[in-house]
């Protein structure tokens, strides 16, 4: 995990939030792989309160042009086919100043003792 992440409890429920006092932070996941990819589906769920934003970018580790998208269904996954490794990153930022609004941006969130998958990576090699 990037600096300005941790898990927050609260109504039952579980997601990944920015640190206090943080008005920006990241997260980054790197995947490797064995053999190159041939396509990939990926899902990223998030949430977000008054006027905060999630921003993400999904990108072979050997491009260093991040991109970021509002939108997760924007990435186009079809620049990792044939990469064996990629990089997949979240940013999360407040636009309005408040002392709770680290928890404005939460990242996969879900009930405590659920199953869902709110962060799923599918690889076809």
């Amino acid at each position: 995990l990037s600096s300005g992440i941790n898990a927050e409890y609260d109504w039952n429920m579980v997601y990944l939030a920015r640190q206090k006092n943080e008005s920006i932070s990241t997260i980054e996941w790197r995947v490797k792989c064995a053999r190159p990819i041939v396509s990939a589906s990926l899902s990223m769920l998030h949430i977000t309160f008054n006027m905060s934003v999630v921003e993400w970018c999904c990108l072979p580790t050997s491009t260093s042009d991040l991109t970021y998208h509002e939108e997760f269904s924007d990435i186009d996954l079809t620049l990792l086919q044939g990469c064996t490794e990629f990089r997949l990153i979240a940013r999360m930022k407040s636009v309005l100043p408040a002392d709770n609004a680290w928890q404005h941006t939460q990242l996969f969130r879900t009930k405590l003792d659920g199953n869902e998958s709110p962060f799923e990576i599918c690889l076809d090699f």
